[in-house]
C-alpha cells in the first residue's frame, strides 16, 4: 500500500524539491544539530540538558531536550506539517529526535505530555503535531503517554510576537484536563485515570523558542504535584 502511494504521490524533499524523500540525503546532511545540551532557561550549555542551579526555580523546567536548529530542511518540514497538513513528515522529525536522545539526562520513567492546541486551531488543522510526535516517541521507547493538558483560551501564535510579549500571551492559557475517575468518563475516547503527583513529565512540542509556552505548562503540572518536568522539542527557534 505504501509503495502504491509513493508511486502515485511521490515524496519530494521539503528543502530542495528532489524526488524520493521528504528530506533528501544532501539536505539531511546540512541539518544543524545542537552538539551540546542546553539549559532551558538561559540556553547555554548544560550537562545532560539539566537546568542550571542558578536558573532553576520551584515552577521552572528541570531540563530540555532539543536536537537541532530551526533552519533549513527542519524548519520547512515543521512548516509543512503545521500549514500544509503533510502530517506523515512527523515520523522523520521523531527519528531525528530519537537518534539524539542519548545526549540527555532526562528521567527514564517520564510520561510524555503534548503541549495542547486550542480546540479551534486543532479542528482547523485536523491534528496537533505535538501529539503526533509524543505518541510516536512513546511507542518507540515504551514510555507512558497522557493528554493531560488543555488550552483554555485562543492565543495568538507565538511566532507572531516579540519575545517580551510571549509570556503575557500564554499566561493562564493552560489547565489540567478534567479527570473523572468515579464516573469512568472518557475524553476524546480515552480514559484519563492518571495521578500526576510525584510523576516525571516530558512536555512535547515541535519548536522551542523563548520557552514561554512550556514554562506556563510546567507551572500547571508542578502546582498539582509533578516531580521533574522537562521540555522536549525537535528544534530550537
Amino acid at each position: 500500500m505504501n509503495f502504491l502511494l509513493d508511486f502515485l504521490f511521490p515524496k519530494r524533499c521539503v528543502s530542495c524539491g528532489n524526488l524520493g524523500a521528504y528530506i533528501c540525503k544532501k539536505c539531511f546532511s546540512e541539518i544543524e544539530f545542537i552538539k551540546k545540551p542546553l539549559c532551558p532557561i538561559c540556553q547555554r550549555q548544560a550537562i545532560g540538558g539539566r537546568t542550571h542551579p542558578g536558573c532553576g526555580g520551584r515552577y521552572q523546567l528541570d531540563g530540555l531536550i532539543v536536537v537541532c536548529r530551526y533552519r533549513g530542511a527542519i524548519a520547512k518540514a515543521v512548516q509543512k506539517i503545521k500549514y500544509k497538513w503533510v502530517y506523515d513528515i512527523g515520523k522523520i522529525l521523531v527519528s531525528v529526535v530519537a537518534g539524539n536522545l542519548w545526549k540527555f539526562d532526562f528521567p527514564p520513567d517520564a510520561t510524555l505530555v503534548p503541549v495542547p492546541l486550542h480546540i479551534k486551531r486543532k479542528r482547523w488543522r485536523g491534528f496537533n503535531q505535538a501529539e503526533l510526535i509524543g505518541q510516536d516517541l512513546a511507542r518507540r521507547f515504551k514510555h507512558p503517554y497522557s493528554d493531560l493538558l488543555v488550552r483554555n483560551r485562543y492565543t495568538r501564535p507565538q511566532v507572531e510576537l516579540k519575545s517580551d510579549k510571549r509570556k503575557e500571551n500564554v499566561r493562564s492559557a493552560f489547565s489540567l484536563r478534567p479527570i473523572r475517575q468515579a464516573q469512568g468518563e472518557q475524553v476524546h475516547g480515552k480514559p484519563l485515570n492518571f495521578d500526576i503527583r510525584d510523576k516525571n513529565i516530558l512536555l512535547v512540542d515541535d519548536v522551542y523558542t523563548s520557552g514561554a509556552t512550556m514554562s506556563e505548562c510546567c507551572k500547571v503540572l508542578k502546582r498539582v504535584g509533578a516531580k521533574d518536568v522537562w521540555g522536549l522539542a525537535v528544534a530550537l527557534g
